[in-house]
């Protein structure tokens, strides 16, 4: 899908309300006062790049209405305009609800021809942790749905994606390598994508350190990919590995995972097949990371048992909860030599 517009940069106190509303457990209020409406409009851009839209619709009306309670009778022009950016804002997630619900729809039947066909899939990232790591599923966005096969099975897939009506979308820069992924989308308006995947590591220059299969996320998850333990070793890998960590969508996976939302955590299952993927340093970078921007002490206590050397954690430190906030703004590029640092340690860690 295409990447959005990069939001205008956000004062402070937004920053703060950012991170603050971002996360899916709702916590007391802020001391912080009600931005003004054009940085509202802000506010939100920022909460949709950064896939946490929903949880900020939730958390502004909270505090809209708070600064009701404090002004009274009549209402100040502010709290009117910040009121319509709230209604733009839930219109827009209303359109997003629809879509995804659209989206899903379209992998059932995927996931129903793989089952009938033989071919072995699993339902991974965004569709998968809405599911299971949120008590609304509606807290988790996602824009596409993705599929994870065994190497041996994608090219039937693949066969099953065309008799179903998809197409494949191919790119110029990856003809001639093997990025183990697929973007399938369905005609006639090519909005609803899924993608199978036979490695969740797609780029052919990682791979040489690191693989991620799809026996990998079932010994992760001890036999399961829809173990509580699998879920966090593919949020962790998918937002370090795939995104070095820009959204804070992908940190709130993580926590979420780490909380044990979806079950408890099998560390030393965790640590083994970290180790063997070669992929240690990618989970435990984001849980601490997500430890870090949420002050979540479970997420940075269990990175520091994959990683006890805090030589070892290092290259972590070059990503901070500052990087993550502007990570989709106009203000992104201040932070890249950073992210392509971190990206290089991954290759030799």
């Amino acid at each position: 899908m295409k990447g959005k517009t990069p939001h205008s940069p956000l004062n402070r106190d937004c920053e703060r309300l950012l991170v603050h509303f971002a996360d899916p457990i709702r916590r007391p209020l802020p001391d912080i006062p009600l931005p003004e409406p054009e940085q509202i409009k802000r506010l939100v851009a920022a909460a949709d790049n950064h896939g946490v839209l929903p949880s900020l619709v939730r958390g502004l009306s909270d505090l809209i209405e708070r600064e009701a309670e404090r002004a009274g009778e009549p209402e100040p022009p502010a709290l009117k305009a910040a009121r319509s950016e709230l209604e733009a804002a839930r219109l827009q997630l209303a359109y997003q609800t629809g879509f995804q619900i659209k989206t899903l729809y379209h992998t059932r039947r995927v996931m129903a021809a793989f089952s009938a066909q033989g071919v072995i899939g699993a339902l991974v990232k965004g569709a998968a942790f809405a599911q299971r790591l949120y008590s609304e599923p509606s807290l988790r966005t996602f824009t596409d749905a993705d599929i994870l096969v065994p190497v041996e099975h994608r090219f039937e897939a693949a066969e099953i994606m065309r008799s179903l009506g998809f197409i494949l979308s191919e790119f110029e820069d990856r003809k001639g390598k093997d990025y183990h992924e697929q973007k399938w989308l369905l005609p006639p308006r090519h909005d609803v994508m899924i993608e199978v995947h036979s490695n969740l590591v797609h780029s052919p220059k990682l791979r040489g350190t690191m693989s991620i299969r799809y026996e990998d996320v079932c010994a992760a998850g001890g036999g399961d990919c829809n173990d509580a333990t699998a879920l966090l070793f593919v949020a962790a890998t998918h937002g370090a590995i795939g995104h070095q960590l820009d959204r804070l969508q992908h940190l709130v996976d993580v926590m979420q995972a780490a909380r044990g939302v979806a079950g408890p955590i099998d560390e030393d299952r965790l640590a083994r097949v970290s180790e063997r993927c070669g992929v240690t340093l990618a989970v435990a970078g984001a849980l601490e990371l997500a430890g870090k921007t949420f002050r979540e002490p479970r997420c940075i206590n269990l990175a520091r048992k994959l990683m006890p050397s805090p030589f070892a954690r290092l290259p972590g430190q070059l990503l901070s909860p500052g990087l993550v906030v502007r990570g989709q703004s106009q203000a992104r590029g201040r932070g890249s030599w950073r992210r392509k640092l971190f990206r290089q340690a991954l290759k030799i860690a």
